[in-house]
Order: C-alpha cells, then sequence, then structure tokens
C-alpha cells in the first residue's frame, strides 16, 4: 500500500516498501510497544534513505491531563474542551485516557469509579487532598495521582503523548516526570493560564519559581489557542517555533436539536421583554460588574439582564452595582445553559485578557448575536467572522450602545448569526480541531522517535 498526503492507494510494492512491510512484520511479532514499534521503524527508514508517514502504521494512544473533567462543569471551558477533544479523538480511531481530579462543588467531590469509561475514554480520578482548597482556590492537590495513572494505564497500549490542559496544578508535574522517564512527548495547552493576572498574582509568581516554572520549557510543543494566546507564549519566554496554533473546539451536535425559545423564560418568570445574558464565571477580569453598570437605571429597549455563572471573586461588586433590571440565576448546568442562550436577544461576553472563550461561539450557535471585547482571543474571532460587534473593555457607555444596537437592528443581528454559525462548522467543530490534534501528535511522535528533541512548528 502506497500513502500520499491525502489517502492510501494500492499498487506493487517497491523494494523499499517491501523491506519496510517485513520490518513492521518482525516489530509487531517481537511484541514491541507502539513507540519502540516507531522507533525501531524509523531507524530503518534512516538507513534505507527515505521517510514513512509512520503515524498511519497504527492509532495512536494520548494521555490527557486536567485537573478537572467531566461531569465538574464549574471552572470554564477546560473541562468542555478535554472532553470535547477526547471524544472526538476516539472517533478518529485513537486510543485516549485522561489523568483528572475529583474537584466537583463546593461541597462535593465526583463520586465514580476511580478508573471508569467515558464515551470510549478511560478516565482515572485521583483525589484531592482538600475539596475546599481545589473549589475556593483552584489548588489542586492530588494524593494518589501515581497509582490512579497506574490503574488507568494497566490494560491499555503504551502511551505514546501526553497532552496538558491548563497551567499551576501539580497533576502536569506528576505527569511530566512520568513522561519524561519514558521519552514521551509533551504538549501543553495552558488555555489562558499562561499568564499571571487577575488574582494571587504573588502566589502564581512564588508557586512558578518553586513548582511550575519550568513546565512550559520542559514540553515538546505548547498549543496557543488564538493569536492572543500566542503572544501571551511568547512574553512568557517561549519561542515561536515550539507554538502551534489550534483553536479550541465545541460539540455541534450539542446544538441539534436546539430548545425551544421561552423554555427559560417561563422558568425564571422572565415575561416577553428583550433579554441580555451573560454567561461564565464572575471573576474580576470578566467585567460583570461593568455589564450590570450598563443595565443602571433600567436596560436598553427595556431590556433585562441575566447573569448566569458562579462566583470565582467578582460576584460581590457585580451584585452592588445591580438595579432592578437585573437577575443572577447562578451556575447552569448542562441543557439549562443552552435554553438561556436559545431565549437571550443579545449575548454579552465583554472580558478582558480572555484568550477564547467558548461562550460567544455557543451562544451564536443557539441563534444569539453577541458583544465581545476587541482585546481578547473571541474578539479576533468574531471580528474575522464578522459574527459580531466588539467594544473596549471597561467603556460602559459603549458597552450599552452595542447592545441597543443589537436590539433594534435585528436584521443585522441575523446575519451576524449566521455569519458565525458558517465560520464555526467550518473551522471549530470536533472533528476538525481533532484532525489537526492528531497531525500535531503525529509530529510529535515522529521527532521522538528520530531522537530529534522538541518539535518545530510553522503554524505560531
Amino acid at each position: 500500500m502506497r500513502r500520499g498526503c491525502g489517502r492510501a492507494t494500492w499498487g506493487a510494492p517497491t523494494g523499499q516498501e517491501q523491506n519496510s512491510r517485513v520490518m513492521l512484520a518482525r516489530c509487531w511479532s517481537n511484541g514491541l510497544s507502539p513507540f519502540r514499534q516507531r522507533k525501531s521503524i524509523a531507524s530503518h527508514c534512516e538507513r534505507l534513505r527515505f521517510s514513512l508517514p509512520i503515524d498511519h502504521f497504527m492509532p495512536l494512544h494520548i494521555l490527557q491531563v486536567a485537573p478537572y473533567f467531566p461531569p465538574t462543569w464549574a471552572f470554564g471551558g477546560i473541562p468542555r474542551v478535554v472532553d470535547g477533544l477526547s471524544r472526538a479523538l476516539v472517533e478518529l480511531g485513537e486510543t485516549v485516557s485522561v489523568l483528572t481530579t475529583d474537584v466537583l462543588g463546593p461541597d462535593r467531590r465526583v463520586m465514580l469509579p476511580q478508573v471508569r469509561d467515558h464515551h470510549g475514554v478511560m478516565v482515572g480520578t485521583a483525589r484531592n487532598l482538600s475539596n475546599r482548597l481545589a473549589n475556593s482556590h483552584q489548588l489542586f492537590l492530588p494524593t494518589n495521582a501515581g497509582s490512579v495513572l497506574q490503574a488507568l494505564l494497566a490494560s491499555r497500549a503504551p502511551v505514546d503523548v501526553v497532552h496538558l490542559h491548563g497551567h499551576r496544578h501539580l497533576l502536569n508535574n506528576v505527569a511530566l516526570r512520568w513522561a519524561q522517564a519514558r521519552g514521551i512527548p509533551v504538549v501543553l495547552t495552558a488555555n489562558g493560564t499562561l499568564r499571571r493576572h487577575e488574582r494571587k498574582v504573588g502566589v502564581k509568581l512564588l508557586w512558578d519559581g518553586l513548582i511550575a516554572g519550568h513546565i512550559p520549557g520542559a514540553v515538546q510543543c505548547c498549543v496557543a489557542v488564538s493569536a492572543a494566546d500566542a503572544a501571551d507564549h511568547h512574553h512568557a519566554g517561549i519561542s515561536p517555533e515550539r507554538v502551534v496554533r489550534i483553536p479550541n473546539g465545541l460539540d455541534l451536535a450539542e446544538f441539534a436539536p436546539l430548545p425551544e425559545r421561552g423554555v427559560f423564560r417561563a422558568a425564571h418568570g422572565l415575561g416577553d421583554g428583550p433579554l441580555v445574558a451573560y454567561l461564565g464565571q464572575v471573576s474580576p477580569r470578566k467585567g460583570v460588574d461593568l455589564l450590570v453598570r450598563a443595565f443602571a437605571g433600567g436596560g436598553p429597549h427595556g431590556s433585562q439582564l441575566v447573569v448566569a455563572g458562579n462566583d470565582m471573586g467578582g460576584m460581590e461588586r457585580a451584585r452592588q452595582e445591580a438595579s432592578d433590571a437585573v437577575r443572577f440565576v447562578g451556575l447552569l448546568p448542562g441543557r439549562q445553559r443552552l435554553e438561556l442562550l436559545a431565549d437571550a436577544d443579545v449575548l454579552v461576553y465583554a472580558t478582558t485578557a480572555e484568550v477564547f472563550g467558548l461562550v460567544p461561539f455557543e451562544g451564536l450557535l443557539c441563534g444569539a448575536p453577541v458583544v465581545v471585547a476587541d482585546d481578547c482571543g473571541c474578539g479576533e474571532i468574531i471580528s474575522e467572522a464578522g459574527a459580531g460587534l466588539l467594544v473596549r473593555y471597561g467603556d460602559v457607555d459603549a458597552l450599552r450602545a452595542r447592545i441597543s444596537t443589537l436590539l433594534a437592528d435585528r436584521v443585522a443581528a441575523r446575519a451576524m448569526v449566521r455569519r458565525g454559525r458558517s465560520y464555526i462548522e467550518r473551522h471549530l467543530g470536533f472533528p476538525t480541531v481533532a484532525q489537526q490534534h492528531r497531525a500535531l501528535y503525529a509530529r510529535l511522535v515522529d521527532t521522538a522517535s528520530r531522537g530529534q528533541g522538541k518539535v518545530e512548528s510553522s503554524h505560531a
């Protein structure tokens, strides 16, 4: 079988191809691990002075590492990103395992088997020393991560690539040390956690100095989810050659069918007037207090504002700014968040220092036109797609004016939604994003097999 760039083609094997088939058969018959098979095959190809696409020989086994994973939803987009990417990779024929912790809520832990099957993805859950520290301070202290990792991988094929998600959590240290001891390549997607900002900056500086600062420099490749994220990597001293740009993905199937309009309004007694929504964590940099201030004295065109999300340090100030036109509904799990987005006439996500932000794209898929800040990753994508209005972070008058524009001109608003949906379907569905990740993983494995160290990329 011969392989081109796009698909496999059949034909009479050349002498080199016949020798390679014999080599493959020997590797498999000798029971070598997938990683060692690739290394042996790569050495054989070097001797013959030609290259084969070794990522096509067998499925990869990817170990995803994240401090939170479904059914935990209270920590922003990372749990949804890791979940969707993992399941999409399984659909592509890869093997995926996930190492995570048991954080769930302020008074609850994940009460599921230590190792479990999640839609074809095997998940190992380590116990945090303190659930309160994990929830209130995002200080994850897994007490048994090593033994959970051993149990998770006991009956699976050897791991080819380790993918770390988020920065400054101890699971990364455990997984990186484990991978380095075995010569397994590692990739890091910080997803906005690389920069020291918002809260506890001094603590983060100390943590980096003592525990986590070496990790971005120790991995073979970093994934930036936007140009803004790539800039953060540059400011952190990570060379562009080690940064690959791959956006976060969305599970498009989750939005088909959509909830019927009116379900959220009826459940919360919101009436028939215009509805403006914010959905996400309520932390200082999210600008929820500024959005609430834009509704002082009543909302544009008689609208109400619904703030949906858990408190991450910004709720008290937002409540102090709130008028009677603002309703706080707390964290909305699962389908409830889509019910809000389907009923929203405008979705506002005017945050700062946001490297991506899934919520505006979820809003567009639910039919809600969006207002986003112009200094963030989602702002650059919304602008590129022509799918919403941008506003400078902190400009309350301009924010109120953008909301008013979308409420008044529904024809333009619907056109933005159509353009946004088209862009998302072309670029941000998990099957597309998973294929990009699979190509990156294959390059990492190829580079490691040939003993070339860190991957170089032209995608940054």
